[in-house]
């Protein structure tokens, strides 16, 4: 495995790259001469730029990534790391990463599509402390995390910064996407909707972590509103900074699929914990600060409220409420889980809201085994589930109805119980303790 060293001020693509003495003048002709698991150094004084469309074609596979790493060029091997070395296509042409690699510490600018890697599918990258600036204003100046059906592909941007011209720029997701940190320039653009998905080539799986929104302003969509031409997808953000007074949409519009599903929690821009948003084809779930059950343990007291949509129909299209956890020491003897649950005038039945648990019901294996209070199958008549004399807070509601969502099974083996709430009658709100409680 060999080093290649980068820098634009003295570099040529005719030389071997060797050494900085011998330094290649591009990423893209370092990349011509790099093998699987070389190190590419990148001078901190490096800055390309060109006009024409430029395509980083790294050797890098997963088995031997390549790593290229922005340095601190007064030392041979480096010994620092830096972030001020450049790559910029200056016209409205792409600017393409591919291969397999590590990147560090690098800013990428362009007047057209930054693509993070548009090699071959079964890739992964990693951008690293980089920035990702567009120049051109139009929905031509955005950022691909994959190329052209490289749904296998995988992307993670660890502390990345991304500053964009206009509103119609944005991040296009394929592959698997893994956001860790990172903010959006406070020189930046707001787009009209952050984050799209592409037809068949979108991210099956998102995972957005830590990223700071806030430079934005307050009526940016996170995602786009999907079409059903994108397939299943699951969408999560996590303890991300909002911009203030956000008044925008975790969707621009209602997903168009059933199986995608988006989901928000610990996000705003104040000091508001336990905050949840879900988004699915059969509705929606919220936090509630107003309607709770009043003994409630530990935080914040509040509820999750889900709001069907017209959509939502026994058995098939179900809201599905995020898991609920309860730690069981009981084995060998009968426990009862139960759910507290209020709506506004309605009174629900076991064919319209349920709760399901997941408890170990072997001996010797943690195998699960599912247990529900559904009604029994779709030829059984419904019956209202059981009434519920618990004391709650329904700030708002004219003519509050509690009930309770209980099962009761045989643990076999002492761990988490996992329990979560259904709801499947549509045009619907209901307010559900987020307590699975065991008695």
């Amino acid at each position: 495995m060999a080093n290649i060293y980068v820098r634009s001020t003295d570099g040529s693509d005719a030389d071997n790259g060797s050494t900085w003495a011998l330094a290649e003048a591009s990423l893209t002709g370092a990349a011509a001469a790099d093998a699987a698991g070389d190190t590419i150094y990148v001078s901190d004084n490096h800055a390309e730029s060109t006009a024409g469309a430029v395509t980083i074609a790294l050797a890098g596979t997963l088995a031997s990534p390549t790593r290229v790493l922005c340095v601190d060029d007064s030392a041979e091997p480096p010994t620092a790391l830096a972030t001020t070395g450049t790559v910029t296509v200056s016209t409205s042409a792409a600017l393409t990463i591919s291969g397999s690699a590590y990147v560090y510490g690098l800013t990428f600018t362009s007047g057209g599509t930054i693509v993070m890697n548009g090699g071959a599918a079964n890739a992964a990258t990693e951008f690293d402390t980089c920035k990702f600036a567009t120049t051109n204003a139009g929905s031509a100046g955005h950022i691909d995390t994959a190329g052209t059906g490289n749904v296998t592909n995988k992307i993670k941007l660890n502390n990345c910064t991304f500053n964009f011209s206009g509103s119609a720029n944005y991040i296009l997701l394929n592959g698997a996407v893994r956001v860790s940190g990172g903010s959006f320039a406070g020189t930046s653009a707001t787009p009209t909707n952050v984050f799209r998905f592409a037809g068949d080539r979108t991210a099956g799986s998102v995972e957005i972590d830590g990223l700071d929104f806030s430079a934005l302003s307050s009526t940016v969509n996170i995602f786009f509103g999907s079409t059903t031409s994108v397939p299943a997808l699951r969408a999560v953000l996590r303890n991300c900074k909002l911009p203030a007074s956000w008044s925008g949409g975790l969707l621009s519009a209602a997903p168009g699929g059933y199986g995608q599903r988006y989901e928000m929690w610990n996000c705003d821009s104040t000091d508001t914990n336990y905050r949840i948003w879900i988004e699915d084809y059969s509705g929606s779930i919220k936090q509630s600060t107003t309607v709770y059950k009043d003994a409630f343990s530990g935080g914040t007291k509040h509820s999750y409220i889900f709001a069907s949509t017209a959509n939502a129909e026994y058995p098939l299209i179900q809201l599905v409420g995020p898991d609920f956890f309860a730690d069981n020491a009981t084995t060998g003897s009968s426990v009862t889980a139960t759910v507290e649950i209020v709506t506004d005038n309605v009174t629900l039945t076991d064919g319209e809201c349920w709760l399901e648990v997941m408890y170990m019901g072997t001996s010797g294996v943690p195998l699960g085994t599912w247990v529900t209070d559904c009604k029994a199958d779709v030829l059984a008549t419904a019956a209202n589930q059981a009434t519920s004399t618990e004391t709650w807070t329904t700030t708002g509601l004219t003519t509050p109805v509690k009930q309770k969502l209980s099962v009761s099974f045989t643990p076999r083996e002492a761990g988490y119980v996992i329990g979560r709430v259904v709801l499947c009658k549509s045009s619907t709100t209901v307010y559900v303790d987020p307590e699975l409680v065991l008695s």
